[in-house]
């Protein structure tokens, strides 16, 4: 695609990806290719598929979101803000993307990049700009979102990506209006599901996570505790979902307080601390 890409587009492109471990694999793809130069990565971090949604667009919003994370999810490494800082920095640099410049936008069948795509499409929707998708999933559909893949197989991604045709304007309005109905919704968790993204109650996941405590315990007297780690690990390997280790962590933090675990340790992180089923 990279080939048919050049032919069709100006000689600047800007990628767009949602996670920095995207945007540090893209990096190295475009470094091995000599395209570093004429092709520049803007990377939103953080998982979309978690966090209030609710006017995102505008600064308020995303200041209400970093205030959700700060007081539901453990900051034990001090990120939190710093992610902050660099979502603000990205959404500066979307508006200095130059008008004759092509965009490519990096998604993947989860909720996580669907939504980031909306997302982008809404700060982008009075842009002339022309405009791409590039579905990981389409193309290698073994990786639960961009960011699980390698360098060498993103290259083969991008080779052979996904349609060399630019969005038409009623494409991208469409999408612009997904994400309005997206940020007038006040859930904290976001699902894929029959190729839409649905808003799901943030307890969601806790019947699974109780399931897998209660089978980690099986092997176990009931007397013993099980590291926090072992069960989020166990957790998010039975999910065909990207929503992050910590917000499983903040749903075991909930559980505990529901009574429904017992503790032993200190939450200030889930490496100091163990769970047994109450």
């Amino acid at each position: 695609m990279r080939e048919q890409l050049h032919k069709k587009r100006s000689n600047q492109v800007v990628h767009i990806v949602f996670g920095l471990s995207a945007a540090g694999s893209l990096k190295m793809v475009l470094k091995a290719a000599g395209r570093d130069g004429q092709e520049g990565v803007i990377a939103f971090p953080g998982i979309f598929s978690i966090g209030p949604l609710f006017q995102l667009e505008t600064e308020k919003g995303r200041l209400k979101r970093y205030e959700w994370m700060k007081e539901h999810i453990n900051d034990y490494f001090a990120e939190l803000e710093d992610q902050y800082n660099r979502f603000e920095a990205e959404i500066h640099q979307l508006d200095s993307i130059p008008e004759h410049a092509s965009i490519v936008i990096w998604t993947a069948n989860n909720a996580h990049e669907q939504t980031g795509l909306r997302f982008v499409h809404k700060l982008l929707q009075n842009r002339p700009n022309a405009m791409f998708h590039i579905n990981t999933s389409k193309v290698s559909p073994v990786y639960l979102h961009t960011g699980e893949i390698v360098p060498e197989k993103l290259e083969t991604v991008y080779e052979k990506g996904d349609s060399p045709f630019p969005l038409t304007s009623e494409e991208k309005r469409c999408l612009a209006m997904e994400w309005e109905e997206l940020s007038k919704r006040k859930h904290v968790l976001r699902i894929w599901k029959n190729e839409k993204i649905k808003s799901v109650e943030e307890s969601f996941f806790d019947p699974l996570i109780i399931d897998k405590t209660r089978e980690l315990q099986k092997n176990r007297s009931q007397k013993d505790f099980i590291v926090c780690p072992r069960v989020v690990g166990e957790v998010l390997g039975h999910l065909n979902e990207y929503i992050g280790d910590e917000f499983i962590e903040y749903r075991i933090r909930e559980l505990i307080y529901k009574g429904v675990f017992e503790i032993k340790g200190v939450p200030k992180a889930m490496r100091f601390y163990s769970i047994r089923l109450a």
